[in-house]
């Protein structure tokens, strides 16, 4: 047998998993398509599944997901596409022309983000497509599913000669209705439709009064609907231009699926496309909700799963707001199969389903939730053995039920198997059945298979540990408080803590160390170390993370302290330039205006020409040298420096300068106080070497060489 058997589908749920996805579907078409996956056996099957719905995913978390509108499907409707006389629905043509527009939709995003999602746009590339289809649809048919009125000239007319009609009927009968009412023939509610025909109605006791056709009456009879005779005439006409207007309309449609055959091979390949896409985008968004990833798919059988979680549990717990514990198994070719053993309901089965519907998921094409860096190759075959599989029909116990169970996987177990036996060798003797299971180890131990086996039995805990590929595991169990952690050790075998459980559900200690009494004191005592074995274990990884811990927050503060020590040289540093550069500013300014001054006193242009080309002599040889590498350069600088000096009015600025160093005589308006003083005042006037102020509430005058400007006007 090569291929997953639908019991083992049953046994991990994986039909919830697939109604999940399908519920997120857009179509019905979609969510059946999602709904009959099964897994492939070979990873060149589904593996352009898996990439297409991881690049959905990514295109989900980022600002540019993929644009896949809602749409009708319309695939029924071609396939008489071709047959002589048949038309296809405006509703149907209304849906082909939507499909087109998202597919010009799909076509401009691609052309944008190709780089971005390569397999989706090479699938979509593949499509043949025919941008005349979607104008050539939408002139003839409206956003409401009905023929346009202009889809051709003699609809146009037709329309329009039913539109005349109506108000002339509308007027006509308005009239009757007015001299009806003004003669009190009518009931309370004057008038009615029945069909597409206008009718009065007329209490019985009148009913002569008006010539017409009799439309029905009331259910007590004491009101009669009649069309008057001249309404009835023109509705007689509407009627037949209706049925001129039913067979242009027929015409059209006609002509418009003619127009369509050559197509037809193409329209339900984009019809396909959107199908498929839907079940694309609907796993992706299920993926999105279970943080799930694409692990890597190795050729060699190396199974590892990182921070895995089962996918249902996750999403049921976060709906109840409590945590999930993720878990870690590594499988190779060294350590292939795993006896997990703990205390019961401490995460034993879970942690098997987790492995089993993992791999059903990745091997249907489902992304999964596990680390990125977890590798999970195909396997041809996958065996369940989960639960109480008692079959009334054929008459088998529970361990009778299994023993045809491993009947079957003995004879497939090989190197491409993957297996998984929940509470292996249960449901006979214990020591029988023990040794039994030892047994069916061995041989999957010889045939190279892959698995997870959960048990209780002591035995085939020592002999995990002595045979070579299988290694054992356990769930943890917090002695202190006395209860599971639900985490998986790998390693060592664990205690099935079964005494310790019963005192905390409150069985009485004498009868807890009777039982014990009738238990062999081997039997007690090794599951006692195991117990102890596991506490110290416990502890111990507890001090191993607090120093792990420790170490990490150790390396954090190196670095931050390190961060620090960088930015303070930058800080550093950049100060020394700060006052390496204004201090090579202040130099130049004190050579300059000493040059200046000398000029003052002699104003001799040339000299201080001369000055000038000194000085930048010296500051040109102070240039780095990979600046300056010939004289032409120099010259040309020194022009440059000249010519700036020229354009910029230096002598004019270095005179206004001048004229700023000297003192600042204070002017009406400034705000000043007298020297000594703190409090302000605005003055208002200076007369002579007098200066009046005004504090506000009153005036004084002063000297003005006792003033201090504070905040000039």
């Amino acid at each position: 047998m090569k291929g997953i058997h639908p019991k083992v589908l049953e046994d991990l749920e994986f039909d919830r998993i697939k109604n999940l996805a399908a519920e997120r579907t857009i179509t019905r078409e979609a969510a059946q398509k999602i709904r009959a996956m099964l897994p492939a056996t070979e990873k060149s099957i589904v593996i352009d599944e898996l990439r297409l719905t991881d690049e959905w995913l990514r295109s989900i978390q980022t600002v540019n997901p993929v644009p896949l509108s809602e749409f009708e499907t319309y695939g029924n409707a071609l396939e008489k596409i071709r047959v002589e006389n048949y038309f296809l629905e405006p509703s149907t043509l209304l849906a082909i022309a939507h499909a087109l527009e998202i597919l010009n939709t799909l076509e401009k995003f691609f052309k944008q983000f190709k780089t971005d999602f390569p397999l989706l746009n090479d699938y979509f590339q593949a499509l043949n497509r025919h941008k005349e289809i979607e104008p050539a649809i939408r002139k003839i048919v409206g956003q409401d599913g009905q023929v346009k009125d202009n889809a051709s000239g003699l609809l146009a007319e037709i329309r329009s000669r039913i539109k005349d009609l109506k108000q002339k009927r509308l007027t006509i009968f308005n009239r009757i209705k007015e001299k009806a009412t003004r003669a009190g023939w009518l009931d309370d509610i004057g008038e009615s439709v029945t069909g597409d025909r206008p009718v009065l109605a007329v209490k019985s006791a009148y009913r002569k009064k008006i010539k017409g056709h009799f439309a029905g009456s009331s259910r007590s009879g004491n009101t009669v609907f009649i069309e008057p005779a001249e309404s009835v005439r023109i509705t007689e006409e509407i009627q037949s231009a209706r049925a001129d207007e039913q067979s242009e309309i027929i015409r059209i449609l006609k002509e418009i699926t003619v127009f369509l055959q050559p197509y037809q091979a193409d329209l339900s390949a984009y019809e396909a496309y959107l199908i498929h896409m839907d079940t694309v985008r609907a796993k992706a968004l299920l993926a999105a909700e279970m943080n799930a990833v694409l692990p890597e798919i190795p050729n060699e059988m190396n199974w590892r799963i990182k921070q895995a979680y089962h996918p249902l549990l996750l999403l049921e717990n976060r709906k109840k707001n409590l945590p999930v514990i993720p878990q870690d198994i590594h499988l190779n070719h060294k350590q292939r199969i795993m006896v997990i053993s703990g205390p019961n309901a401490g995460g034993k089965s879970i942690t098997l389903k987790t492995a089993g519907l993992l791999q059903i998921m990745l091997q249907s094409g489902f992304l999964v939730p596990v680390r990125p860096e977890s590798s999970m190759p195909f396997f041809s075959k996958i065996l369940t053995d989960i639960g109480d599989n008692q079959s009334i029909e054929n008459q088998l116990s529970t361990y009778s039920y299994r023993l045809k169970n491993m009947r079957l996987f003995l004879r497939l177990a090989d190197r491409q198997t993957f297996f998984l036996i929940d509470e292996f060798g249960t449901g006979s003797d214990p020591e029988l059945g023990g040794n039994l299971a030892e047994v069916f180890l061995e041989e999957f131990q010889k045939s190279g298979a892959f698995g997870i086996i959960t048990t209780h039995y002591n035995n085939l805990k020592l002999l995990a540990e002595k045979l070579p590929g299988v290694l054992n595991a356990h769930m943890e169990f917090d002695l202190k408080t006395m209860s599971p952690t639900f985490h998986l050790i790998t390693g060592q075998p664990g205690s099935s803590y079964t005494f310790e459980v019963a005192a905390k559900m409150g069985i009485p200690r004498s009868l807890i160390n009777r039982a014990k009494q009738k238990t062999g004191r081997q039997k007690v005592k090794f599951d006692r170390t195991l117990a102890e074995m596991q506490h110290y274990q416990a502890k111990l990884r507890k001090a191993l993370k607090e120093n792990e811990n420790l170490k990490q927050q150790w390396i954090e503060l190196q670095e931050k302290l390190k961060e620090k020590e960088f930015d303070l040289l930058k800080k550093l540093d950049a100060f020394r330039q700060l006052y390496e550069t204004d201090k090579h500013i202040g130099e130049a300014g004190k050579r300059i205006l000493n040059i200046f001054e000398e000029y003052k006193k002699n104003r001799n242009k040339k000299k201080l020409w001369r000055q000038i080309d000194k000085w930048l002599d010296k500051e040109i040889i102070k240039e780095p040298a990979e600046k300056i590498k010939s004289k032409n350069q120099i010259e040309q600088l020194r022009e440059e420096v000249r010519k700036t000096l020229k354009e910029e009015n230096v002598m004019e600025q270095l005179e206004q300068m001048e004229i700023r160093r000297m003192p600042y005589v204070p002017k009406p308006g400034d705000r000043v106080r007298v020297s000594g003083s703190s409090a302000t005042a605005t003055l208002e006037s200076i007369q002579g070497n007098k200066a009046v102020l005004n504090y506000g509430k009153f005036k004084a005058t002063v000297p003005v060489k006792n003033l201090e400007t504070v905040v000039r006007k």
